[in-house]
């Protein structure tokens, strides 16, 4: 009889110690960061914040997208639990939520489901505007003058890491994909340079560099220099949470 429950109690111990390292199987500071996987011509991006996530797939030498989707993200144990605010090709989806295994293992991303290995390519550094930043308005003559409704329902955001940026533009009422743009970027004294690998606007901007003034004003990023089209710009960008409160 004793011994019968030593084992029952053995077992129990075992399935309890298995079920709580699988619930501790990533810490979701691990996620932070970009990940990347493929060739140029059929690159795949994903870039993560504490609670935003971007995937960009694109042909780098042939400037064009392929597909990008996104939108808010937690880990609940192993599992990556995604909730899509836009997707490119099935805008339809925009609202589901979708939960995936996953593991973090020697500096790869691997996502079972997906059959996905993403390589690290960076943690959240070094870049100094690492986050999901939403525009809220434009400077004129150094004065800001926001917008009304810059979070609902259009979003033009971008999601940096601390050597990637995305930017996305949709609708989240009408799950509406509208435009993107990407690449690498670095900060270094005060100037912010984008080196774009895809841009669905005009894709003679792929492979330019673009240097542009960064400041802090009151917690919002002041992005002021040219277009990659050409003309000025003086614009505000909001970090998301400020927005979600």
């Amino acid at each position: 009889m004793k011994t019968k429950f030593s084992t029952r109690l053995f077992i129990t111990t075992v399935i309890l110690l298995f079920s709580s390292l699988r619930m501790m199987a990533i810490d979701s500071k691990e996620l932070v960061g970009a990940w990347g996987y493929g060739p140029p011509e059929n690159r795949t991006v994903m870039i993560a914040t504490d609670k935003i996530f971007s995937v960009a797939n694109y042909d780098v030498p042939g400037k064009k997208l392929l597909a990008t989707y996104g939108g808010t993200w937690r880990m609940e144990g192993d599992k990556l639990i995604v909730k899509i605010e836009w997707h490119s090709v099935k805008p339809e989806v925009a609202g589901n939520e979708y939960p995936y295994d996953t593991k973090i293992e020697g500096g790869k991303l691997k996502i079972p489901q997906t059959q996905e290995v993403y390589d690290r390519l960076d943690d959240g550094k070094p870049g100094a505007l690492a986050g999901a930043w939403i525009i809220t308005g434009n400077y004129a003559n150094d004065k800001v003058s926001k917008r009304p409704a810059p979070f609902f329902p259009r979003r033009t955001m971008k999601v940096l890491s601390g050597k990637y940026f995305h930017w996305i533009a949709y609708n989240v009422e009408s799950k509406q994909f509208m435009n993107a743009g990407g690449g690498t970027y670095t900060t270094v004294n005060g100037k912010y340079t984008e080196n774009i690998e895809f841009f669905t606007k005009t894709a003679e901007s792929v492979g330019k560099s673009l240097t542009f003034d960064y400041s802090f004003v009151d917690g919002d990023w002041r992005h002021k220099g040219e277009k990659s089209t050409g003309g000025p710009m003086d614009e505000c960008w909001s970090k998301r949470e400020t927005l979600e409160k």
